[in-house]
């Protein structure tokens, strides 16, 4: 008999070493090709629920969809902070190549929706790492919310990133775009950015464990229409 379920199994690989990485820390989710909405996800092919965002179990990232799930984006965080997003893949790449030694600049994508009434602080299921340090924030708005304002930022400073944006409009909404504070109509957080002049451009890094790891948004107005986007958080990664 035919199984109304597709397996997806994705293994992280040292680039260097070409060698499977164990990880059971890292977080990866599921979205639909080309969308921010997440996709069902089973955790056996009998149809057992799964959890999107999902936890990576030996650097190995498995899951099934349904059948007519024929491709899907991947957004992951490895444990040891670097961030991919794999777009339109389909169940037959296998490998995700990691370059452990790396650097430099990365950006993690993490999707937002609203749904209406303003709503409750909602976890992404990604967390800010010790040795990510936070450098700026914007917002892509595929699907306008109307009337929607969107907050972003950590479990202990919900607006820390971003300080009701609207996404109202599709597109990069351009109060997340000015250099540094401005102007009254800049809504970058207050962990980016200082509110009083001299503006100047800060950096968030979380310090310990009770000082807001969990990225979080929500959306604080009333909107009239359903929305949906991603959220960008480009981080200079600090080796350890």
């Amino acid at each position: 008999m035919a199984s109304n379920y597709q397996e997806w199994y994705v293994q992280l690989m040292d680039g260097r070493l070409n060698r499977p990485i164990d990880d059971d820390g890292g977080v990866y989710n599921v979205l639909e090709a080309g969308d921010p909405s997440e996709v069902t996800i089973y955790s056996s092919s009998t149809g057992a629920t799964g959890t999107n965002p999902g936890t990576l179990t030996n650097g190995v990232l498995r899951f099934w969809t349904q059948t007519s799930v024929t491709s899907v984006d991947l957004s992951i965080l490895t444990s040891n902070g670097h961030a991919f997003f794999l777009e339109d893949i389909t169940p037959s790449q296998h490998r995700v190549m990691v370059w452990p030694e790396n650097s430099g600049l990365y950006n993690l994508i993490v999707p937002f929706q609203v749904v209406g009434a303003s709503e409750a602080v909602v976890d992404t299921g990604f967390d800010i790492l010790s040795n990510m340090l936070i450098r700026d924030c914007f917002v892509h708005v595929t699907t306008l919310g109307t009337g929607a304002a969107l907050e972003i930022g950590t479990s202990t400073d919900s607006d820390g990133f971003a300080d009701a944006v609207s996404v109202a409009t599709t597109g990069y909404p351009t109060t997340m775009l000015e250099e540094a504070l401005v102007s009254t109509s800049c809504l970058i957080g207050a962990l980016l950015t200082v509110a009083t002049g001299p503006y100047v451009r800060k950096l968030h890094k979380r310090a310990n464990s009770t000082s807001g790891a969990n990225i979080v948004y929500s959306n604080t107005t009333s909107s009239s229409t359903a929305g949906d986007g991603y959220i960008y958080l480009t981080y200079s990664r600090i080796p350890t």
